[in-house]
């Protein structure tokens, strides 16, 4: 939680646009996104995949892959 802490000192606005369709993948669920940030320093406009862990309706993990296909190929889904 630290970090989220941290980027949301760091912009003043910030926003994450899903890309397509969030994929549900067991007891995972995919979804590509573009985040932007705006405020102090360099603006930023990042694609990123998070796959999201979801056991009885909580969050138990977040992993961020920079690459699409390679979200889906850890998941054992393509393209």
């Amino acid at each position: 939680m630290r970090q989220f802490e941290q980027l949301n000192a760091t912009w003043e606005t910030q926003s994450a646009d899903p890309i397509g369709g969030f994929i549900d993948a067991a007891d995972r669920i995919v979804v590509r996104f573009i985040w932007r940030g705006a405020g102090q320093g360099p603006d930023a406009n990042l694609d990123l995949t998070t796959v999201f862990t979801v056991r009885k309706c909580r969050i138990l993990s977040l992993e961020f892959f920079w690459d699409h296909a390679e979200a889906l190929e850890t998941l054992g889904l393509s393209v």
